[in-house]
């Protein structure tokens, strides 16, 4: 059978899963094409999109319109009447996506939907967000990223039988490798680089700088741990719009330790160096990177955290507090006084990150595409 799989840009992080799941499908007689558009100028500008194809993934040129709001596929219709099976992001901008469920309509065409089900970001009562979810059960198969996301498709009347949950996922096997690399002497020359003492107990934030993370809440926060644990070091790696907010705080308090953006080895570094992973604001994939080198992730309970939130196990590979400063910090400065705390938590992260690996998730892909493949004969 002809799959395809619709992406409205091809993303760094999203290669080795289509090259995995590529390979997973031939070796059961199918055939995977991945088609991506051409980023829009504000992607353009993040330097993580994929501009050529390979193997697996085609390149096809986008028209974008009202600032992103609409998107025309050059060739969509082709790689439509070539596929078998055509899954598609559940997005309302996608043009091809009316196409879909107009070929369905007549009995031409099967598709899938894969994504999270609702922009957790967005207003709901919004009317892109009441037509996002009638459609949302116009399909013939659902990729969910997560059993939350699963559970929100069956609340709207979608099968359950007919849904399958992937674990959205990066691959972290690289990264493991960098962290492997870091020695204790590494870490020792990093800190020092910082001014950082031995006694220093630090804390890793590592994300874009932009409202949702809730910088401001961070920085506030990291003020009365430090008041309250005068060992205690912040670490910001990331880039964005409040950057400006982060190199403010770094010039007054000696404690927060502004880093810009870091890859490779210094990234590896720094969050080896680190005891915990910061975040009170959205969380997202960030939750692997924290994981794989286990640090345990501290948040807050804001609404709109990405679905990835699931892997968070209060107490168990983190800790999510009310959305209050004063809380936040507490909790923090709680694990920091036990060792023994801090060490469960650690491990379990480590352990949690095995769950939600590229592996896991391209497998379940595979077996939901086999799935609907032996469901419909």
């Amino acid at each position: 059978m002809k799959i395809v799989i619709f992406q409205p840009m091809l993303k760094q992080y999203r290669v080795p899963l289509f090259e995995l799941m590529g390979k997973l499908l031939a070796e059961q007689g199918h055939e995977l094409r991945v088609v991506c558009g051409s980023p829009p100028p504000h992607e353009q500008s993040k330097g993580d999109n994929v501009v050529l194809g390979n193997q697996f993934c085609r390149i096809e040129k986008s028209l974008w319109f009202f600032g992103g709001k609409l998107h025309f596929l050059d060739n969509a219709l082709s790689h439509i009447l070539w596929g078998d099976l055509i899954i598609t992001e559940q997005a309302n901008k996608h043009f091809h996506n009316y196409i879909l469920i107009l070929f369905r309509k007549i009995h031409c065409k099967h598709f899938a939907y894969w994504g999270h089900g609702q922009n957790r970001q967005g207003n709901p009562r919004s009317w892109r967000e009441q037509l996002k979810k009638k459609l949302s059960t116009q399909c013939d198969w659902w990729f969910a990223y997560t059993q939350g996301v699963a559970n929100y498709i069956g609340e709207l009347g979608y099968q359950s039988s007919k849904i399958t949950v992937l674990n959205n996922s990066i691959d972290t096997s690289e990264f493991k490798q960098l962290l492997a690399l870091q020695l204790p002497e590494c870490v020792i020359q990093f800190r020092q680089s910082l001014a950082i003492g031995e006694n220093g107990r630090i804390g890793l934030f590592c994300g874009s700088l932009y409202a949702d993370k809730r910088i401001r809440f961070l920085l506030s926060a990291a003020l009365i741990i430090h008041r309250k644990n005068p060992d205690f070091v912040l670490l910001v790696v990331g880039n964005g719009k409040d950057r400006i907010l982060v190199e403010e705080f770094a010039n007054r308090y000696s404690f927060v330790k502004y880093l810009g953006s870091l890859f490779g080895d210094r990234k590896a570094v720094a969050f080896k160096s680190a005891e915990l992973f910061l975040c009170p604001g959205l969380v997202g994939l960030a939750i692997l990177d924290a994981f794989t080198a286990s640090l345990p992730l501290f948040t807050s309970d804001i609404p709109n955290h990405s679905p990835e939130i699931e892997y968070l196990q209060h107490g168990f590979n983190g800790v999510m507090t009310k959305h209050s400063e004063e809380d936040y910090a507490q909790a923090i400065v709680d694990v920091l006084e036990s060792q023994d705390s801090l060490a469960k938590l650690q491990n379990n992260a480590l352990a949690s990150g095995d769950l939600f690996s590229i592996e896991k998730m391209a497998l379940n892909f595979v077996e939901g595409i086999q799935k609907y493949f032996n469901t419909v004969g």
